[in-house]
């Protein structure tokens, strides 16, 4: 019997693999999302390049800013001084009134202090001092009292017995006055003078303390100012 040649199979055709086919097409795909991640990256990259340009001319506007300031501050610091001593005088024409807020000037105390040379002064002040001050303790009332007519700054250029150049406050009018005002309230003179020898030792410290308060303050609305909220926080340098 002859066979049949024409359905015989084809033993020499190469078979079509289609597993490779599909691995390939992952391959390629793979790619293409990795060339566009790669794109990506790199406009990411020059966004943060320019974002760190743009804080960086921030900065540098807010420190030409700041050095305008100060000198415009040192130009007119004479002028501003004087303007604020004449505005105190006119606040201290109402003998034995006490200031509206506490003096930041060692000169504008002493010039309060002037104003209390007349006794109707004096006890106008021993009386404003007892109805205004309702603290309990000793020490609350002194450290009230003074800080009802002078800031930690001026109080660390004075002493009880001014001492080492400072200036002596045993002697002054306004702490006469609290001193009577003190014995109406504590009878206990010797006390009050201890508590204020307590205070002025300490004022310097206070001082400081809160110089570097108002300093990291300042530092954290600067930061906040320049970078804004939710962005990155650059290093300062």
């Amino acid at each position: 019997m002859e066979s049949n040649s024409e359905f015989a199979p084809n033993v020499h055709s190469t078979p079509v693999c289609t597993g490779t086919l599909d691995l390939q097409k992952i391959v390629d795909e793979l790619k293409r999302e990795f060339n566009v991640m790669k794109a990506e990256r790199g406009r990411e990259r020059v966004e943060m390049d320019a974002l760190r340009q743009e804080v960086a001319e921030l900065k540098s506007r807010v420190s030409a800013l700041e050095a305008a300031r100060e000198r415009e501050a040192e130009e007119g610091g004479e002028r501003g001084a004087v303007t604020a001593r004449e505005g105190l005088a006119e606040e201290a024409r109402v003998e034995g009134s006490l200031p509206d807020r506490p003096f930041t000037d060692l000169d504008d105390f002493l010039q309060f202090e002037r104003s209390l040379e007349s006794d109707a002064a004096l006890q106008n002040v021993i009386r404003t001092l007892g109805t205004r001050i309702t603290a309990q303790s000793t020490k609350e009332w002194v450290n009230t009292s003074w800080q009802l007519v002078l800031s930690d700054e001026v109080g660390s250029r004075c002493t009880w017995t001014g001492i080492r150049g400072k200036e002596c406050v045993r002697d002054l009018r306004i702490t006469l006055a609290m001193r009577r005002a003190f014995d109406r309230k504590f009878g206990n003179e010797e006390e009050f003078e201890e508590k204020t020898k307590a205070f002025f030792r300490s004022a310097q410290d206070r001082a400081k303390k809160k110089a570097q308060y108002a300093a990291r303050q300042n530092q954290v609305l600067l930061c906040s100012f320049v970078e804004g909220p939710g962005e990155t926080n650059w290093e300062w340098k």
